[in-house]
């Protein structure tokens, strides 16, 4: 856990801080990418536990949002691509339609990197009484994302340590996956991220799980979105020659239960890591270069995390990488990796 950060400013469209009671929906908006919204996974079981009462509507990507309904009282999941949300971020007079639509909420929580005034305003204008503007990430400075959103929701009245956000796949003990032809133990290996300077070589992965396969008698699974497409074809290659198990694009909810059934977890600082520990059952190595394991890495007793031997990294500003010469992974050797991945499965 890292100290606490600055002094953080709060925008509050109303002074109004609604007694638990007072609230039985709550509107959430968060439209961040898989890992930012895992991230906030603690904020929102702290905010299910401060209001037992209420039953959640949240706006954001649908896919995203569906995979945690299932651990939080999620009631409805609405699109915020949808065309009629643009009158938010508009001066032209709110539609009757969207007026009654958020009318029945008493309080409005605003998932963002910075407070968005207009968005906030509107939201009060529809007839929130309370709206609210959490971070979702600090833009300056060093702090866990979890830590910075619990002293964010201290001003509503939660007082909480950041926990583990648990991710509840509905997967019986003894269901079997067709992803996983076998029993295991499985190696899953995620070696994309949302930026390709987040991505410790692939020639290394490939090396890892090969001897891993070997020494620990491990079974493979590569696991691939939109964001390895340019990947596929290697990563192809690559299974097939050593008779593994590529799944590319699948729905998350089956991705979380693929992962809820492997031994150990190895990627880069991406949503597929968050998922992996949010998950819960395999351990995680996640592997960091630019960016900051101080403020993004996953919470969790099984997650650990190496960071790429480089004077200058961290060097994220914000979301931005300026690295003109990205070779803080590339140090990240394969002995490294080997031995902390031996190590934790030592444990188990």
């Amino acid at each position: 856990m890292t100290s606490p950060g600055p002094p953080l400013i709060m925008f509050f469209m109303s002074a109004t801080v609604l007694p638990p009671a007072a609230v039985a929906r709550l509107l959430i908006w968060h439209q961040g990418a898989l890992g930012d919204l895992l991230l906030a996974g603690p904020a929102l079981a702290a905010l299910s536990r401060h209001y037992p009462q209420a039953r959640f509507t949240v706006l954001g990507h649908p896919d995203r949002w569906r995979l945690l309904a299932p651990s939080l009282p999620v009631e409805e999941v609405w699109d915020s691509s949808a065309a009629r949300w643009a009158f938010l971020f508009s001066e032209a007079a709110l539609p009757q339609e969207l007026r009654q639509r958020l009318a029945p909420f008493p309080l409005a929580l605003i998932f963002a990197p910075r407070p968005q005034a207009i968005l906030l305003d509107r939201l009060h204008q529809a007839g929130i009484s309370a709206v609210h503007w959490l971070p979702s990430f600090p833009e300056t400075g060093v702090e866990a994302v979890e830590a910075l959103q619990a002293r964010a929701l201290a001003a509503l009245g939660l007082h909480y340590v950041p926990a583990p956000f648990k991710l509840e796949t509905g997967l019986s003990q003894d269901e079997k996956l067709p992803e996983l032809p076998g029993p295991g133990p499985w190696l899953a290996v995620g070696p994309g991220s949302g930026h390709l300077l987040k991505n410790w070589p692939l020639a290394h992965y490939y090396e890892v799980s090969r001897t891993l396969a070997w020494e620990y008698g491990l079974k493979v699974v590569w696991l691939a979105g939109p964001a390895e497409e340019a990947m596929l074809p290697y990563l192809a290659g690559l299974a097939a020659a050593q008779g593994q198990v590529l799944l590319s694009h699948r729905p998350l909810d089956r991705v979380a239960r693929v992962l809820s059934r492997c031994r150990l977890y190895l990627g880069n600082d991406s949503g597929l890591t968050h998922l992996a520990a949010a998950v819960g059952r395999p351990g995680v190595l996640a592997l960091f270069g630019p960016s900051d394991p101080r403020v993004w890495a996953p919470l969790g007793p099984q997650v650990r995390v190496l960071a790429a031997p480089c004077a200058q990294a961290p060097c994220v500003a914000g979301r931005t990488i300026d690295c003109r010469d990205p070779r803080c992974l590339a140090g990240l050797s394969v002995e490294t990796v080997l031995a902390a991945a031996a190590s934790m499965l030592a444990e188990k």
